[in-house]
């Protein structure tokens, strides 16, 4: 039990670090510097630890600045449409990195930096500067991200920023679970959402700001879903699949906005922010390495707690702006059971 670190390569010249923090029970939360990535979740079963991340094995598998998973993103989770948007009503362009969208953050993310590290036997905390000459955005931000793995089997990201002008902050995790033991996809995992609507998008993913309902389609995760149901009724879309952002109602904070399960092992997500981004791997080749999991549509599930990236441009669906004079703080936490 306690912390520990090891090498983990190095990205651009900066070496890497693995911390890994280990609870009273087994469980186990390793953390890396580079991209303050969340690197695996492994849970005590009668076969030994079992991971319930997809982990590549090595950094190269996470050098890639179009890699995003396991990784804090931000300023700005999910798309920003044509790359801008309006602030106190002027104008504000930014780097495109998905064609003419500015994709979780841009091509210089949080997901693409070095963090410095500060770990704990039960934490690691992570910060940075990023000035608007190195992303784009306006106004340079602190933003501190911390780690922390309790005796109770929770795991709670905290975020917290500062900045020196108006700017915007969304941040979430981009980790893909798999629940399985073995080499196989999430079609046999059960999801439950508590969730009633879904944002209509466009072809690009961008939400048009409309809310569309869940019931009598293959979104409708408000009781225990098979996945590989749920994903048979998808077939229909171009993506075959969920990159869909889920309405999130308001909600006591000890009820989970996701549970996943498979077999004995459970995962509970719990944000108090007002949406849900879930993303089912549906197009993912054997280009990517993670280990033990062979790489292929379906093998992994993201659900990407932020408030509705709808907020960007219209104040109904919520408040990103981080302001010089208001702080900001979100907190992403998960229960397992095993």
């Amino acid at each position: 039990m306690g912390l520990t670190t090891e090498a983990f390569g190095t990205v651009r010249g900066a070496a890497v670090t693995a911390y890994t923090i280990e609870n009273k029970h087994g469980v186990r939360m390793t953390v890396l510097d580079y991209g303050a990535t969340w690197y695996k979740l492994e849970v005590p079963t009668a076969a030994g630890h079992q991971n319930l991340l997809l982990s590549s094995p090595d950094i190269s598998g996470y050098a890639d600045p179009g890699s995003y998973h396991s990784k804090t993103i931000g300023r700005v989770a999910g798309r920003i449409g044509q790359g801008h948007y309006k602030q106190n009503g002027q104008v504000v362009n930014l780097p495109a990195n998905e064609g003419t969208t500015t994709l979780h953050g841009g091509p210089n993310g949080f997901s693409t930096r070095m963090w410095q590290a500060d770990a704990s036997a039960d934490t690691v905390k992570l910060t940075l500067h990023v000035t608007s000459a190195d992303d784009g955005f306006p106004g340079d931000v602190d933003v501190t991200v911390t780690y922390t793995l309790g005796e109770d089997d929770f795991v709670t990201i905290d975020y917290a920023a500062t900045s020196s002008a108006p700017t915007l902050f969304n941040p979430t995790n981009h980790a893909y679970w798999n629940l399985n033991a073995g080499d196989d996809t999430i079609q046999n995992h059960l999801l439950t959402l508590n969730s009633a609507q879904h944002y209509e998008v466009q072809a690009n993913k961008v939400p048009t700001g409309e809310l569309l309902a869940n019931l009598h389609s293959g979104f409708d995760f408000s009781r225990v879903t098979n996945l590989g149901d749920a994903l048979a009724e998808m077939q229909w879309t171009e993506e075959k699949g969920f990159d869909d952002i889920f309405a999130i109602p308001a909600h006591a904070t000890d009820e989970p906005v996701a549970t996943l399960t498979q077999g004995a092992i459970t995962v509970q997500e719990f944000s108090d922010r007002n949406a849900l981004v879930v993303f089912t791997a549906n197009k993912f080749g054997t280009e990517l390495n993670f280990g033990e999991k062979t790489s292929r549509p379906y093998i992994g599930i993201a659900m990407e707690a932020q408030t509705a990236p709808s907020a960007i441009d219209d104040p109904k669906f919520g408040d990103i702006t981080l302001s010089p004079d208001q702080p900001r703080h979100e907190q992403i936490r998960y229960h397992f059971s095993y």
